[in-house]
């Protein structure tokens, strides 16, 4: 269990990343940029991958907005998962 929590903090720091943006401000460069909203986003990964999202970030990637998402599976396992914010794709 620990060695999972330990994975999960260090999993978990995408906001800090250079090209990511705080939470706060998704919303508008959501709209701005005609994104997926991420509830939409939510549904996939969990209907795809069952489990919980523990954290997410907006991320700029390759000249491309990516949402970065921590899933906490069902047996505690962590997967970090990017996903397209403009066409849905894994």
């Amino acid at each position: 269990m620990i060695t999972a929590l330990a994975a999960l903090f260090m999993a978990a720091g995408y906001a800090g990343e250079p090209n990511c943006l705080d939470w706060s401000k998704a919303g508008s460069v959501i709209a701005q940029n005609s994104l997926l909203p991420a509830n939409v986003i939510y549904e996939r990964v969990q209907k795809r991958m069952g489990g919980k999202i523990v954290n997410q970030a907006l991320c700029q990637a390759g000249g491309r907005f990516v949402y970065k998402l921590v899933v906490l599976g069902a047996t505690g396992e962590v997967t970090n998962v990017t996903v397209d914010a403009s066409t849905g794709q894994f």
